[in-house]
């Protein structure tokens, strides 16, 4: 990691706001994410075009109102608009969604400076630690808090920053015969691309199904999948956002919630043993409850997210101490308030031009208690300094719920429970952030590793 200071303000990042500087060059292969771009642009275009007026606000969910055929929902809900978005079976669109998106990701992995896979290789020093483990993972478990340096004075990339899962995982896979840098890497992006039918089905859930449906594009072009290739932060979002969806659907009226609520905790436990700010999205969980008036299921998921730890705890690895080592100390008030600055940068940078109309539109969503577990996120890492300097991928298990505002219908629908109704889809944003996240690989001098 590079020092640059300006004045006597030392920030010690690269060329900030972004990790890896910025070398601008012209690469034949950004065609290739091109070409996907106008695809999912095109498509999306196409359904927007295709789908009616919203109802007006003033219209009365009353007995007599049509139902949806072949829906679970309640007699009282209008007539869902008939474009191809809503005639594609859901299932299918989570698909779509999750093949674009790795499209989309992978393929902006390519605009990379230097080989082809150079974007596709997990970090190098990632690799190195797991090699390091050998035949001993409860004695590099029971060392791992004392024989890393501190955050702030080390050069790596994922030690001391992460706790010990992304190691132990990449040890994992060597064992059972996965190795190489781009296996590895591939392997991740996979597992972190779910993150885009993991949010809708969340959205779905908490908001309802025209919302979630018209959100899969939004978040298969967003700019922040260019640093979900080979990422282990990727497989941090992925646990993270499936225990906030488990959380969220295990909670609905009808199903044994408390065995849904125990499993999201399990898997925010593992997130926390790959992303130390992660476990913070728990508060989304905790405010769905509170919607769904659900508190004891606060209970059940607060001691699934604790088993994991205590587990680790048993083999040697404290939590609290990693967190505690991987906390940057803060370098004063000035320093603090550069980064507040930096991050806010990034995050405007990489969550794109719809991330404006999402906050626009903050307070007309159903799905605030999502955005309440990503704004705990953030501020959890800020005030501890867990992403100063690496924003861009530490913070990936928070991007995608800053977008879930983008869809919500202007202006509020004055009926509760309103099924139909929700916001258009932002196509020329989406346009835009695409360009941008173009834009920004072929600026960037480093990938993600």
């Amino acid at each position: 990691m590079f020092l640059v200071s300006t004045g006597d303000l030392d920030l010690g990042i690269g060329d900030p706001p972004l990790r890896g500087g910025w070398a601008p060059r012209l690469d034949s292969l950004v065609l290739v994410p091109l070409a996907i771009a106008v695809v999912v642009i095109a498509l999306t275009a196409w359904w927007a075009s295709t789908i009616p007026p919203a109802a007006t606000p003033n219209t009365p969910n009353t007995p007599n109102t049509p139902a949806i055929p072949n829906t679970p929902n309640t007699p009282n809900t209008p007539a869902m608009a008939t474009g191809p978005t809503n005639r594609l079976p859901w299932t299918v669109l989570l698909v779509l969604g999750y093949v674009g998106s790795l499209a989309w990701s992978g393929t902006l992995a390519l605009v990379a400076p230097g080989e082809i896979t150079a974007d596709l290789r997990i970090p190098a020093d990632l690799l190195a630690a797991a090699k390091a483990v050998g035949d001993d993972p409860l004695g590099f478990l029971a060392s791992y808090t004392a024989t890393t340096t501190h955050a702030a004075a080390g050069t790596t990339a994922v030690l001391p920053t992460h706790p010990p899962g992304p190691v132990l995982t990449v040890w994992v896979l060597t064992r059972v015969g996965m190795h190489g840098a781009v296996a590895i890497g591939m392997l991740f992006t996979a597992l972190g691309t779910l993150v885009v039918p993991a949010v809708s089905i969340a959205v779905r859930s908490l908001c309802h199904e025209t919302a979630a449906r018209r959100l899969v594009p939004v978040l298969v072009l967003a700019p922040w999948n260019g640093w979900m290739a080979a990422s282990p932060d990727a497989v941090t979002a992925t646990l993270a956002t499936l225990a906030v969806a488990v959380g969220v659907v295990g909670c609905e009226p009808g199903r044994r919630s408390m065995w849904w609520a125990l499993a999201s905790g399990l898997l925010l436990g593992l997130a926390g043993l790959f992303g130390y700010a992660s476990v913070w999205l728990g508060v989304a969980v905790a405010a769905a409850y509170f919607v769904r008036r659900r508190p004891i299921l606060n209970v059940m998921t607060g001691l699934g997210a604790l088993l994991p730890l205590w587990l680790f705890y048993a083999w040697g690895f404290s939590w609290p101490d990693g967190l505690a080592l991987a906390s940057a100390p803060r370098p004063g008030l000035a320093g603090t308030l550069a980064w507040i600055a930096v991050d806010l940068t990034v995050v405007v940078l990489v969550g794109g031009p719809v991330l404006v109309r999402a906050a626009r539109r903050l307070r007309l969503t159903p799905g605030w208690p999502l955005l309440v577990g990503a704004g705990a996120t953030m501020l959890f890492a800020t005030v501890l300094g867990l992403a100063e300097g690496d924003v861009e991928e530490s913070w990936l298990p928070v991007f995608p719920w800053l977008l879930v505002a983008a869809v919500a219908p202007r202006p509020r629908p004055e009926l509760p429970g309103d099924k139909l109704r929700a916001g258009n889809l932002p196509v020329v944003l989406m346009s835009l952030g695409a360009l941008s996240a173009l834009a920004l690989r072929l600026c960037l001098a480093g990938g993600t590793g």
